[in-house]
């Protein structure tokens, strides 16, 4: 009789602590499809032109090489892949061409001489 109370008081423990429980669910979080670059020089460069791809030209921000920090959002996003770079000086003036290869998620960081 013993053995039946345990028994049974074992098996109500057993279904009244999994009848409660949800089955495992998976969750995943899709990352946006992009990279990032930022230009750093040890000289003041101010802004350059960066031409990517022999296409799209933006206006960039150096930042300096010893700052740990950007300041005022001098990161680029730009699509993850193999890219050409050609930097220009406010003189339109080479200052760098250069390919790069940028993972997703990735901030590249091209130093300007």
């Amino acid at each position: 009789m013993k053995k039946i109370s345990i028994f049974a008081i074992a098996l109500f423990s057993f279904l009244i602590g999994f009848s409660g429980c949800r089955s495992a669910q998976s969750f995943s979080a899709d990352r946006p499809n992009e990279a990032f670059i930022q230009f750093v020089s040890a000289t003041k460069h101010g802004v350059v032109t960066v031409v990517i791809d022999k296409s799209v030209t933006i206006k960039a921000g150096v930042n300096d090489i010893n700052q740990r920090k950007t300041k005022n959002d001098k990161t680029y996003a730009i699509f993850p892949g193999k890219h050409s770079l050609e930097i220009l000086n406010s003189k339109g003036e080479k200052l760098l061409v250069k390919d790069i290869f940028v993972s997703s998620q990735e901030i590249r960081i091209v130093e300007v001489p």
